[in-house]
């Protein structure tokens, strides 16, 4: 039964480790509305071009890999997705808030930062700079999750509008490797707006990979 499908995925989603599982359930206290739909999803393979930047970190395909390897999904892992961030809100070293666009930027790595969340997903920001000033690849790497035959997370599943909030970029000590250490990766799900309320938003919390400098 559908109802019962309802309260079996809102028992299990706390499992995912997406924290508060859409902030706008939490009713009308938020001042902010929902951003219209993107299309900006674009998958790629291990062969990402993001990691064909030139740049001090020539090893960082083979440190996200290893992350992989490291970090395994219960229900596997879906294809990285990739994007650019060409504006947003930035201060400091935070990301207050941007949309994620689809395709990647090219240009000299100026720094690598990684994440991870409670559910294993991985995150890989690049700081590049190019012609246009400073700007930023983002490949995101969820682990699939599915109930009942319906997938939230995964290859094929309906997720679009993807964005960042207040994600933290601190710079390593002694090199150019850093962590996402705080912020979130939010994106709209259709079975989120059918399930658990009508944005379907699902923030996912990251926090550091522990790989700071190699």
């Amino acid at each position: 039964m559908k109802t019962q499908k309802l309260k079996t995925i809102g028992r299990n989603l706390g499992v995912l480790s997406l924290t508060a599982l859409m902030l706008a359930s939490c009713g009308s206290d938020s001042n902010e509305s929902a951003p219209a739909p993107v299309n900006n999803t674009t998958t790629t393979t291990n062969s990402n071009p993001v990691f064909n930047n030139t740049g001090i970190n020539g090893n960082d395909a083979s440190v996200w890999n290893s992350l992989k390897s490291q970090n395994s999904c219960p229900q596997g892992r879906m294809s990285d997705l990739t994007f650019q961030i060409t504006g947003g809100n930035t201060y400091g070293n935070t990301i207050v808030q941007a949309q994620l666009q689809s395709g990647t930027s090219s240009g000299s790595v100026q720094a690598s930062y990684y994440g991870i969340s409670g559910n294993r997903d991985l995150l890989y920001v690049q700081k590049v700079a190019n012609g246009n000033g400073a700007t930023y690849n983002v490949v995101v790497s969820y682990c699939n999750w599915s109930l009942n035959g319906m997938t939230m997370i995964g290859d094929g599943a309906s997720m679009s509008n993807f964005q960042v909030q207040n994600l933290v970029l601190n710079n390593g000590s002694n090199c150019t490797t850093g962590a996402v250490t705080a912020g979130y990766v939010a994106f709209q799900s259709q079975l989120a707006a059918d399930y658990t309320n009508p944005q379907g938003f699902v923030p996912v919390q990251f926090a550091s990979a522990g790989i700071n400098c190699y």
